[in-house]
């Protein structure tokens, strides 16, 4: 049997993978009473590392809340593969790209390993460290300069957005953390926002890879309006009013095949 502590860590790589979780589903889970669980839940709570519902929880309504790497990495994963091949199925042989750091763009890396006079130029550690082990002579890989962010595994800062302005690419494929009507695509913060709009400033096309569970999100800080992108690359439809604020915005909106 766990201890409180151990439940409750539990609980939360749950909600955290998940979204939300149910009493009733964590009480078979973790083979302890519904009572139980709602003093884990309300515990957790107090402490502002989930918010209850009726019947479970959910994640905190915090627009600063960003998972680890770990734990966005093992999240919707079967989507954000898609995703990644969707989008690499768009670049051609001998094209330049930027890939932002984030663990969509990086299913997109893992599918350019035998690309023909390809150059990544990209602010993922994690991107770059894939693409090393591409055939020689096949790729080009340039690793934007700046302060190194571990939580992100990425590169970011005034440095990062100053050596993007001596670059000019045919197209940029960016991670965000909200894609909402009104708000637009938006990060968790400012340091990431700053380097995004540099990356789009310097691409002739300006792609999207986005997961459905973004949508409607507003995180806190914005990167750009909807109608800065071309093309919105996800796993499944939009609801009514993101579709008809994208398609207001001319942008294209792609969902990749099962």
């Amino acid at each position: 049997m766990l201890y409180a502590a151990e439940r409750q860590r539990e609980i939360l790589d749950r909600v955290r993978l998940e979204g939300k979780v149910s009493v009733e589903e964590l009480t078979e889970a973790l083979g302890v009473s519904a009572p139980t669980i709602r003093a884990d839940l309300g515990s957790l709570e107090t402490r502002h590392l989930l918010r209850r519902t009726h019947g479970g929880a959910i994640l905190p309504e915090t627009t600063l809340y960003e998972p680890p790497y770990a734990e966005r990495e093992r999240a919707r994963q079967s989507e954000k593969t898609r995703i990644g091949a969707a989008a690499a199925a768009m670049i051609c042989d001998h094209e330049t790209v930027i890939l932002d750091a984030g663990t969509t763009t990086f299913e997109i890396a893992k599918c350019l390993k035998k690309r023909v006079g390809l150059t990544v130029v990209t602010n993922s550690l994690e991107a770059a460290w894939e693409l090393m082990d591409s055939p020689p002579g096949c790729l080009e890989i340039i690793v934007i300069g700046g302060m190194v962010h571990a939580h992100r595994r990425a590169t970011l800062g005034p440095l990062a957005t100053d050596f993007l302005a001596n670059f000019h690419v045919d197209r940029v494929f960016l991670g965000v953390n909200g894609v909402n009507p009104n708000s637009g695509y938006t990060v968790v913060d400012f340091d990431a926002a700053q380097v995004k709009r540099a990356m789009i400033a310097c691409a002739r096309e300006v792609v999207v890879v986005a997961d459905s569970s973004k949508f409607g999100i507003s995180a806190f800080a914005s990167i750009c309006p909807l109608s800065a992108a071309h093309i919105l690359v996800t796993d499944s439809y939009p609801a009514a009013d993101l579709v008809g604020a994208l398609e207001k915005g001319t942008v294209e909106v792609i969902v990749a095949p099962e």
